[in-house]
């Protein structure tokens, strides 16, 4: 189970780095593009502000998403705890 862990951790942290990446390249790569054309010097700041928003925009819904599944599995958990200390208190009033 712990390596489970580790291994969606890790592509997590893979998926927001290529999410951020791409983003930002894309933007700033059409700012250049924009800005050759019209010549003007405007378009790559719009443009790069424009792809790191979002690309943190998207890192937020990817972690959002991947902290929802992990509260789901944090219950389901919990409540095998639970279910399992309440039968070790019967089994013990049961010995009494």
């Amino acid at each position: 189970m712990q390596k489970n862990s580790i291994g969606k951790s890790i592509t997590l942290i893979l998926q927001i780095g290529l999410t951020m990446m791409v983003s930002i390249f894309l933007c700033l790569w059409a700012g250049i593009w924009l800005n050759n054309k019209f010549n003007t010097v405007w378009f790559v700041p719009l443009f790069l502000v424009l792809g790191i928003g979002g690309g943190f925009n998207s890192a937020w819904k990817l972690v959002k998403s991947y902290a929802k599944k992990d509260e789901s599995t944090e219950a389901k958990t919990n409540e095998y705890i639970e279910n399992l200390k309440a039968e070790g208190r019967k089994n013990k009033e049961l010995r009494k």
